[in-house]
């Protein structure tokens, strides 16, 4: 076993010598200009055009508040509507009066309870129908994604 280790240190020892010897190579002239070009091309973007972790401060916290209360408006938008069908269990779920805003937990459970409403009152090939037109739109999506893709960044030889 021993003689085994020594083999493949002396292996390792080889290749990495072989590979210390190697003269660097360079990238190929039009690599290094597309990266250059890229490299200036975001240095002058605009703070919203660039990713949220290089956002100023101020913006990611006033993006985190407008999203939350659009979550909020979302919610009180599906508490209007489930009174609308007056339907008890439903409603109750998602009584404004209650502390489930504040509660990740409570909210989680809501979410459930009301899926678990649904999914009751839904007949169930609208269910499957549902999740297939889901599955079908993200294929299409997927394969009009890979088409622009191909359209547009690799070269045409």
């Amino acid at each position: 076993m021993t003689q085994s280790n020594d083999n493949q240190e002396k292996l390792e020892q080889l290749i990495e010598r072989t590979l210390r010897i190697q003269p660097a190579r360079r990238a190929p002239q039009d690599l290094q200009a597309h990266v250059f070009a890229e490299i200036e091309r975001r240095a002058g973007l605009p703070w919203w055009r660039s990713t949220f972790a290089h956002w100023p401060i101020a913006a990611r916290a006033g993006f985190l508040v407008a999203s939350y209360g659009f979550v909020r408006l979302v919610l009180v938008g599906a508490l209007w509507v489930t009174s609308g069908l007056r339907s008890a269990q439903v409603a109750g779920t998602l009584d404004p009066a209650g502390h489930w805003l504040h509660e990740p937990v409570s909210l989680i459970a809501a979410a459930a309870d009301v899926g678990a409403s649904l999914i009751r009152v839904v007949p169930s090939y609208w269910l499957y129908g549902g999740v297939a037109t889901a599955l079908g739109l993200y294929v299409l999506l997927f394969g009009l994604g890979a088409t622009a893709y191909r359209t547009l960044y690799i070269d045409h030889r």
